[in-house]
């Protein structure tokens, strides 16, 4: 669970930890000790609030019962990190066919033209 205050408006919402762990991805980048601190807190604390320039959310696990140590909570992040990479790899190499490509110089124009 998440409460957000964005802007002055005070929002909750349940949102999955996959789509809020990508979320934090992008923000801050695969390595980085926000992002490991971020988790290792949530899942030790079962709660953590996040402070951004533009808004604060606090997020919260549903489950107490889904607590984990620090190591646990590294290890499920590493995990998260592979998964998320190798996904993003197989549909870049979908969309990335690259087709023969010639460049040629521009034609010279003959003189008496």
């Amino acid at each position: 669970m998440i409460d957000g205050l964005i802007s002055g408006i005070a929002t909750t919402a349940e949102i999955s930890l996959s789509e809020k762990l990508k979320d934090y991805l992008l923000r801050l980048g695969y390595s980085g000790a926000h992002l490991t601190g971020i988790v290792t807190q949530l899942f030790t604390k079962n709660k953590v609030r996040v402070d951004f320039r533009e808004f604060t959310e606090r997020i919260e696990l549903i489950d107490p019962a889904d607590r984990l140590s620090s190591a646990q909570a590294m290890i499920l992040l590493n995990d998260f990190i592979v998964e998320v990479d190798q996904y993003a790899n197989s549909e870049a190499s979908k969309k990335n066919t690259t087709a023969k490509i010639i460049v040629h110089p521009p034609r010279s124009k003959s003189k008496n033209a």
